[in-house]
């Protein structure tokens, strides 16, 4: 039989007239998917630039007017006081934590105890407030003993059911109270008036309790206690002169800006006037002959009473300066509580550069210039650089990105710290160890966790994770770990938690996909050497794989990096650079997103104003790191792919 299967086929044949138009247009509509998605991608770029390109020359200028308003000059001396303030906050917390770890079991005691009183008072409080609303002084009739008996019944009843434990999910955890306590607390409880507002007795002696704790505690103490309240003190006259100056530099450029809004909303009608047809022009013009334009302000006459006032600013900073020396003389060498102690060699930790920052504030507040111009690198590095992102205020608009990119990194670590070893293991475990059984019910288990909306995981880690982790963190076989128990449950770590979950299946699937694609002869080789499964796997197999590995740790910080909703609901929203004298334990404090911000704000801003235009700068930045991670990631896999080959 002849062989055919090189013919070719005749080009007049039906068959290949269609397969050409077919696969013609066929290479038209992917060939079109393709473009259009890139002209999409190409105007989402112009559309951001074409919104945050205003933004650094706009702001320079209002950091030129914030210059010439004096209100540089005042922050120069501000900024003593916040750190003066930031330090006396380290002493407080190192003089109550020492107090307070000698009264540990009085205060858990009070706690549970007003745990059980909010309980109680929360499941009897419609029958309360009836009584309330009926019994008020200012009601038109008073109510009849009828209707007072039968509130009263209810209030007993539902407080009967608290009691029984039928309402809810029962009374709270009481570890330090014994049953004859929590008795006694419940019964005071129920035999006083359903009107009372007043605590139990035994609450009250807890709270007595505690306070005389606390006293007895805190009678070594009072030297310490005594040279906190002298540094304290020592910054009274610098507040009032920063208060008093304030006042007249804000009146400045109140009057600056108002000049401003007038001169731009007259030229705005010459320039209307000037295309208007000649009907509507008269009536512009008329606007513009009706127009109050007040006269430019002088800096430099505003700003003289404040210099003036340049010897009392040296005054007020030699008083808080000596106030620092001499706390940190009459420090104790150590504190028995740990954080306490923690909290201490922090303030020492800290003093040289507060000193050294105090000394170089006189200098500059005599060198300072109102007439130096703001160049627009100087704008730039400040929007990068800057530690503060404040906005909505009456005093100065300060867009700083820093605190941010800290939130959204410290965040992302967290997630890949939970997201890669559960990731990449269960991809290891499932392609080389696991079943057939086990990778079809493995595999598409992770892989659903992708289909969970982002919001549903926000609000179990409002309702569920976060109350979970505080909660536990209370308990005392726990509170060596740092940053137990945790303050805010709100945080840094509870967010992590879920990015974390998230980005497993992203790590996880790719991670796979890797491994999957390792020829089956190096495993084969191995064997045929006499090394083991588990050797086969992590010294040939996982190193094989480990660009394709890394590519998709980079695509899930990427999917990390950009995820809004977890973070604006969980993350706690505290534009603030974490406190790292907390150690590891700076992970339970909340924080702010690059992606949280703009969430947050975007909808409440000015359209075109400069705080609308700083948010897309912040989605430029966005945009470029992800773009940057995804476009490394791509780099790995097909490095990966190459070295397969």
């Amino acid at each position: 039989m002849p062989d055919t299967s090189h013919n070719p086929v005749p080009s007049g044949h039906p068959f290949c007239r269609r397969g050409r138009s077919t696969e013609g247009l066929i290479k038209a509509f992917f060939g079109g998917n393709a473009a259009l998605t890139i002209v999409i991608l190409v105007l989402i770029i112009l559309f951001l630039l074409r919104e945050g390109v205003g933004f650094f020359p706009e702001y320079r200028t209002e950091l030129q007017n914030f210059r010439k308003s004096g209100l540089e000059f005042v922050d120069i001396a501000r900024k003593d006081l916040t750190a003066h303030e930031q330090m006396g906050s380290l002493l407080n917390r190192a003089y109550f934590a020492q107090v307070n770890s000698n009264c540990r079991e009085e205060m858990q005691r009070l706690e549970e105890a007003t745990a059980i009183v909010n309980y109680l008072g929360e499941a009897t409080a419609p029958a309360h407030d009836a009584l309330v609303q009926v019994t008020d002084a200012e009601s038109n009739s008073p109510p009849t003993p009828e209707l007072l008996q039968k509130l009263s019944a209810q209030y007993r009843k539902r407080l009967a059911d608290a009691l029984s434990g039928r309402l809810g999910k029962g009374f709270p955890p009481t570890p330090h109270l014994s049953r004859t306590e929590q008795q006694l607390l419940c019964d005071q409880i129920a035999a006083r008036d359903p009107l009372s507002t007043d605590d139990p007795a035994f609450a009250n002696e807890l709270q007595a309790s505690l306070a005389a704790k606390r006293e007895l505690s805190a009678a070594p103490l009072i030297a310490f206690r005594d040279a906190i309240d002298a540094f304290q003190s020592s910054s009274s006259a610098l507040d009032v002169l920063v208060s008093e100056t304030s006042d007249t530099v804000k009146a400045t450029k109140e009057a600056a800006v108002l000049h401003g809004i007038q001169v731009r909303k007259r030229q705005t009608l010459l320039d209307a006037a000037r295309t208007a047809k000649p009907d509507l022009r008269s009536q512009l013009e008329a606007d513009i002959a009706a127009a109050v334009t007040t006269e430019p302000v002088d800096f430099t006459a505003a700003m003289a009473p404040v210099l003036a006032r340049i010897p009392q600013f040296k005054e007020a900073n030699a008083a808080m300066s000596a106030g620092l020396t001499e706390v940190s003389e009459k420090l104790p060498l150590s504190l028995s509580d740990e954080k306490a102690d923690r909290y201490l060699k922090a303030f020492r930790a800290a003093t040289p550069a507060m000193a050294a920052e105090t000394a170089d504030t006189v200098g500059l507040l005599e060198g300072w210039r109102a007439d130096v111009p703001v160049g627009i690198g100087m704008t730039i590095s400040g929007f990068i650089s800057g530690r503060d992102w404040i906005t909505g205020g009456e005093w100065q608009d300060i867009y700083g990105i820093l605190p941010l990119f800290i939130g959204s990194l410290m965040i992302s670590i967290i997630a890949l710290a939970i997201a890669i070893p559960f990731g990449v293991g269960a991809a290891i475990y499932t392609n080389q160890l696991a079943g057939p059984r086990q990778q079809r019910f493995v595999k598409p288990t992770i892989e659903f966790l992708q289909a969970i909306p982002s919001v549903v995981l926000g609000f179990v880690g409002i309702a569920v994770l976060g109350t979970l982790l505080q909660e536990v963190s209370t308990l005392d076989s726990l509170s060596w770990i740092p940053g137990f128990p945790i303050q805010q449950r709100l945080n840094m770590f509870t967010a992590g938690c879920l990015l974390g979950l998230m980005a497993i299946p992203t790590i996880f699937t790719l991670s796979e996909d890797a491994i999957n694609n390792v020829p089956a002869a190096f495993a084969e080789a191995s064997d045929a050497l006499g090394a083991s499964k588990l050797q086969t796997i992590f010294r040939v197999i996982v190193p094989a794989a480990i660009s394709g590995i890394l590519a998709a740790v980079l695509l899930g910080l990427g999917r990390v990096i950009g995820e809004t909703m977890v973070v604006l609901l969980v993350a706690g929203n505290r534009i603030q650079i974490p406190d790292f004298t907390d150690g590891i334990g700076t992970v339970f404090q909340p924080a702010h997103t690059l992606t949280g911000i703009i969430a947050q704000e975007l909808g409440e801003v000015p359209f075109g104003s400069v705080h609308y235009r700083a948010l897309f700068v912040v989605g430029i930045l966005l945009f470029v790191i992800v773009l940057a991670i995804n476009w490394t990631a791509q780099r790995l896999l097909r490095r990966f792919r190459i070295s397969q080959h």
